[in-house]
């Protein structure tokens, strides 16, 4: 058994994904490129739940993408290998971009010839700055794209690869549907005279109908690549949607495809903060109606259930725990909503189990609203 644990290596170790910044004149020699290397989080859609791969030693696996352009290749390395070893490049093949090079040499070419050449698709809809190092010639733009725009579906699927290896659970969306709306952010440089674009991170959209006469727009994916996180580019790429859908008559509410925590944490924080500065939390005191959660979900395009969340943050956020009059009603209105949330559960419960349950639940979420408020 031991022996065989040798030649056994986890994929997301072995995946390594490297962006690459090949100036003109740079040469084939890697010193003299600017390369950013990082792992990806998940293979499992590739080499199954235990992300592994038999029959190699001292694995590497490189997947290499132009910086903006995003064209790649492929290429693999070991100290020994397996006859019966797993066939690496045919496992991944269906989730990588169709027009992956295995040819070193030319990708370098090609990432020379886009690093000067390569300008993002669709329509600009705003830029900002950043306030760090190394960002000094750095202007972020957002564009807007459809499958339909020039270019951008042959784009997309060179980018889409991201979503399942950073994604958990991420399948490649239908390009055939050009209902899609698709946020795109990429990094200008400009340098020497020379302007270059670094792709991101991007967001996927879906438009449903609200009844009678209006559509849900539903966040589907959304993503910041690792070298660009906790830089605050995930809130300025929700706030840009954010601001979209508030400009749009026909948008009714921004709804989101089964968040994850970090995605929960950040669209908490946002909508906190702009609510906030909008004094919809003004001498708030709970119990807080129905009719003045709905007022301000439909005011300012969020799902119900995330405005009553944002009004119990803020009750806690101003509340005096010694009081106890104060905490029992902010308690019973948190309580209210869960109870709801999960009536059908509850039901199954008898009165005394469904007592305790509640409160568990309760304390659970006073918990993590006490960690969401830390972070604004």
């Amino acid at each position: 058994m031991n022996s065989l644990k040798q030649w056994v290596t986890n994929s997301s170790e072995a995946v390594n994904i490297r962006l690459v910044k090949a100036a003109p004149g740079s040469g084939d020699d890697e010193e003299d490129q600017d390369i950013i290397e990082f792992n990806p989080v998940f293979t499992y859609s590739m080499f199954g739940e235990q992300e592994q791969i038999f029959g190699y030693k001292d694995l590497v696996v490189n997947l290499e993408f132009a910086s903006g352009s995003l064209a790649s290749c492929f290429s693999m390395g070991y100290k020994e290998k397996k006859p019966t070893a797993d066939k690496i490049y045919t496992t991944m093949k269906d989730f990588l971009p169709s027009d992956i090079i295995d040819n070193h040499d030319r990708f370098i070419q090609i990432a020379q010839r886009d690093y000067t050449e390569f300008r993002p698709m669709g329509t600009k809809v705003a830029e900002y700055r950043v306030n760090a190092e190394g960002t000094e010639n750095s202007v972020f733009e957002f564009y807007q794209a459809k499958f339909d725009t020039p270019r951008f579906l042959e784009y997309h699927r060179r980018l889409q690869c991201f979503a399942v290896f950073f994604i958990e659970g991420a399948s490649f969306i239908e390009d055939t549907d050009e209902k899609w709306e698709i946020r795109l952010l990429f990094e200008r440089v400009s340098e020497n005279g020379q302007e270059t674009y670094n792709f991101v991170g991007y967001c996927t959209m879906y438009p449903y109908f609200y009844y009678p006469d209006q559509i849900r727009m539903r966040i589907s994916q959304f993503l910041i690549l690792p070298p660009y996180q906790q830089q605050g580019h995930g809130s300025r790429l929700y706030q840009s949607l954010y601001n979209d859908f508030c400009s749009r008559k026909e948008v009714r509410e921004m709804t989101v495809e089964d968040p994850n925590d970090d995605f929960s944490d950040l669209r908490d924080k946002n909508d906190m903060k702009h609510l906030t500065a909008k004094g919809v939390f003004k001498d708030l005191q709970a119990p807080i109606k129905a009719a003045r959660i709905e007022e301000v979900a439909k005011a300012y395009k969020l799902t119900k259930r995330q405005a009553a969340r944002c009004f119990e943050l803020a009750l806690l956020r101003n509340l005096d725990k010694r009081n106890k009059a104060q905490y029992k009603t902010f308690r019973l209105q948190v309580k209210g909503r869960l109870y709801k949330h999960n009536a059908e559960a509850l039901a199954t419960l008898d009165r005394e189990e469904r007592v305790e349950k509640l409160h568990e639940t309760f304390l659970s979420v006073e918990e993590d609203y006490h960690r969401i408020l830390a972070l604004l």
